[in-house]
């Protein structure tokens, strides 16, 4: 039986394939593509508009948020068809939490550059200490301590 995003009929499951085949180019793409406004203001002084650096971060973390939900919606497609169980190798609470962290760093990367650079420092500390406690509580679990 064929799911819904794997049916030929289906632009929106084709499109959301697309995208979890290229998820670490989208998630480190738009990370990169928030931190170019900075880069141009550190590097050259060229300064982009408040409305350019705004649709800069929306565009990007929209495309990661896509790629997060196609991740979720394709990943429910993957049971083993034998145990019923899932084949991903990850948990739902590490996913959920390095997704939080990539939303975390996009936050801090644009809060960096319009707000405060030691605010924005906060919040990546924040991100890199949160994907380490989902990635520390992965680890406990699976050596069953």
């Amino acid at each position: 039986m064929a799911s819904q995003t794997q049916s030929p009929d289906r632009p929106l499951g084709t499109l959301l394939r697309l995208l979890v085949t290229y998820r670490l180019f989208i998630y480190l793409g738009g990370l990169i593509a928030i931190g170019v406004p900075l880069f141009l203001r550190r590097a050259y002084g060229t300064e982009l508009s408040p409305g350019a650096r705004t649709a800069i971060v929306v565009v990007s973390l929209g495309l990661m948020i896509a790629t997060y939900i196609g991740e979720r919606r394709v990943g429910r497609d993957h049971v083993d068809a034998e145990t019923g169980e899932s084949t991903e190798s990850y948990s739902l609470r590490l996913r959920a939490s390095i997704a939080t962290a990539v939303v975390g760093l996009a936050i801090g990367i644009y809060v960096v550059m319009e707000v405060n650079p030691l605010t924005g420092a906060f919040f990546i500390i924040g991100a890199f200490l949160f994907a380490y406690m989902g990635y520390r509580t992965e680890r406990e679990g699976a050596n069953g301590v």
